[in-house]
């Protein structure tokens, strides 16, 4: 297993092609690092095609809403 960074972005190309997400980061939760996702809306099967990790990472399922660039 490499570092959370590597792992973010061996992964990050596929987890953005997929519907509704808008962005990959890293994040902490319960003192852990996690790989988080960021999702326009909180839908079922969008949250059941999601990995619930990566490579032993937590994957953090994070609901924004769209993002727009100002």
């Amino acid at each position: 297993m490499g570092s959370v960074q590597e792992i973010k972005r061996r992964h990050e190309s596929r987890l953005m092609k997929m519907r509704g997400v808008v962005g990959v980061g890293i994040g902490m939760k319960d003192g852990k690092e996690v790989i988080r996702v960021y999702v326009t809306e909180d839908n079922p099967k969008a949250r059941e095609a999601l990995p619930a990790s990566l490579e032993e990472i937590p994957v953090e399922i994070v609901v924004t809403g769209p993002f727009t660039a100002r």
